[in-house]
């Protein structure tokens, strides 16, 4: 059924290791793995033994770690499967149009005769599916309704307290570090300018910010937020870069109100008329193009976006309008604002996670978010909103779902990349000196011994001041004890980096009647929506990589600081 006809597949979307292609028949997806284009074809009976290893390695540790941290509410596993032996130079040839540029030095290797096969996330479960505890690769529900689905990459949601820091790089504990990479990839070429979104926004626990967060991504989305209709892709920055190169756009808000005007899904919910109450999250800085105007709800107390109450019998017009055939009313586009119907969408999305966390709060770790979270300097949130107040204060985040789950797993990384490469570095001298004990302590999987039980029992709930991680540098590796307290806490910050790198998918379908086996929100227009989140990319960071990452953080805060 799934390789009879490999036309029947689609390209849906890659990262730099393995691209996915989509069977939309049977909702399914099929992870392959790439490889760089000149490599020898001498080498790929090695290689695809190799990649099998790998593949199984990589369940093992979505299964045995990431899905007790994160919970079967989100993490759903995949299973390996053989793939014909031309499949693999078949996708490569269908799927070559498709792909983005910076992507094609690489592609699927023909060798490898084997992938990974999930349910395809961009779809909703099925009724079937959610009714049995079995895997389900039918991920569909049957309506005439289209599917959304978002992919978010949120990366790294709170500022470190670490006291490992050095104090040349002080700028950590105020600048997050997505913030902070900016530069970076603004010098290296990879975009032409800065992202206006900060993660801490959107793991802030406050609708404002989160909302606030949302309109970023949809300004910058970079490789951080990916939007797809019935399982094709409608917005990304590959697909904005295009458009605008093409002169069919100016920017990506105007791309993505355009293509969800033409759709024509959401028209009968949105309006925008002449004059209209703000939410608060029109920023006074807008006005200069470099932000993004959101109007979420009607406000009940007609307060303006100059943060004074209007009289009933007062209608200035806030906004310029123009109106169209349908009987649709849509602002004139202004680059760097949001339209109507992409903030109805973002609506739903806000919704969504705030509906997620209250529904999922039965298993709460130590770690919440907060309305007094602290917010990253480089962040334009309270610059463009101290003054203004917003509808969306009467909105309020529960203590689960699956930012919180997402937060809390980041924070098992408690003393910063600057803290764990000493302790990394003593322990692999440690190792070095003592042969065997690397592999009988199963630092490198399998993810079911006893180390990586502990890792996945544990939430971020350390004090990353405690002085016990400060004796743990200087302690004897000798000591048994001490040893596997060292390799745990490297562990830790393994799994924590895999959570700060993975995507979320948020898919949801517009319903006329509520059914209770799927969660369902319900917006303040009527319109009601089923909807589904499911993590991915939830592979293992190498115990090796910790060099990586700190060579990583003294580069991107040296360039940070040169301007």
């Amino acid at each position: 059924d799934y390789f009879k006809d490999p036309h029947q597949w689609t390209y849906r979307c890659e990262g730099s290791w393995t691209m996915v292609v989509s069977l939309k028949k049977l909702r399914t997806v099929l992870r392959l793995r790439k490889h760089e284009r000149k490599k020898p074809s001498a080498s790929k009976r090695k290689d695809q033994k190799q990649y099998i290893q790998e593949m199984l390695h990589n369940l093992d540790f979505a299964k045995s770690v990431m899905l007790p941290l994160m919970g079967g509410r989100y993490v759903h596993l995949g299973k390996a499967i053989s793939v014909p032996q031309d499949f693999a130079s078949a996708m490569n040839e269908i799927c070559r149009g498709c792909r983005p540029e910076h992507r094609r030095g690489k592609e699927i290797d023909e060798g490898c005769h084997s992938g990974v096969l999930m349910a395809d996330f961009c779809f909703l479960p099925s009724l079937q599916q959610v009714a049995s505890t079995e895997e389900n690769c039918n991920h569909a529900m049957e309506t005439i309704n289209p599917t959304f689905s978002v992919e978010i990459k949120p990366k790294c949601g709170f500022l470190p307290s670490s006291p490992f820091i050095d104090s040349t790089r002080a700028i950590k504990y105020s600048v997050c570090s997505y913030c902070m990479l900016q530069k970076t990839k603004v010098k290296e070429g990879k975009y032409n300018r800065e992202s206006s979104y900060c993660p801490l926004d959107l793991f802030s626990g406050e609708p404002r910010r989160v909302m606030y967060a949302l309109e970023c991504l949809v300004s910058d989305p970079q490789n951080n937020l990916r939007v797809f209709c019935d399982g094709s892709g409608i917005f990304s920055e590959e697909l904005v870069q295009k458009a605008i190169q093409e002169g069919r756009v100016c920017c990506a808000e105007n791309y993505f109100e355009i293509t969800l005007q033409e759709l024509k899904v959401l028209t009968d919910c949105v309006t925008t008329h002449g004059h209209r109450c703000i939410d608060g999250m029109t920023r006074e800085c807008h006005r200069l193009g470099d932000g993004v105007t959101t109007q979420f709800f009607k406000c009940k107390d007609n307060v303006t976006t100059e943060g004074h109450k209007e009289e009933d019998s007062v209608a200035k017009p806030a906004i310029q309008c123009d109106i169209y055939g349908d009987g649709v009313d849509r602002e004139v586009h202004k680059c760097g604002c949001v339209g109507p119907f992409t903030r109805k969408f973002l609506e739903i999305l806000l919704g969504i996670l705030i509906s997620d966390s209250k529904l999922n709060q039965a298993n709460q770790s130590r770690v919440s978010m907060s309305s007094t979270a602290p917010v990253c300097k480089k962040s334009k949130y309270l610059d463009c909103n101290t003054h203004v107040q917003s509808q969306l204060n009467s909105l309020h985040f529960g203590n689960g779902g699956v930012l919180q789950q997402l937060l809390s797993v980041q924070k098992l990384d408690n003393m910063d990349v600057e803290g764990i490469y000493p302790l990394y570095k003593n322990v692999i001298n440690h190792f070095e000196c003592n042969p065997g004990l690397r592999n009988t302590l199963g630092v490198d999987g399998p993810y079911s011994l006893p180390l990586w039980k502990t890792v996945a029992s544990t939430l971020g709930s350390d004090n990353s001041n405690n002085p016990d991680n400060i004796q743990l540098l200087k302690s004897d590796l000798n000591d048994p004890n001490n040893l596997y307290h060292a390799v745990e806490k490297i562990c830790k910050f393994a799994a924590a980096s895999t959570v700060k790198d993975c995507s979320v998918m948020l898919a949801f379908q517009k319903t006329l009647k509520k059914d209770a086996r799927l969660p369902a929100v319900e917006m303040i227009h009527g319109d009601m929506y089923h909807y589904n989140i499911d993590l991915v990319d939830l592979d293992p960071k190498e115990f090796n990589r910790v060099v990586k990452y700190y060579k990583d953080t003294v580069r991107t805060v040296e360039i940070f600081l040169e301007q």
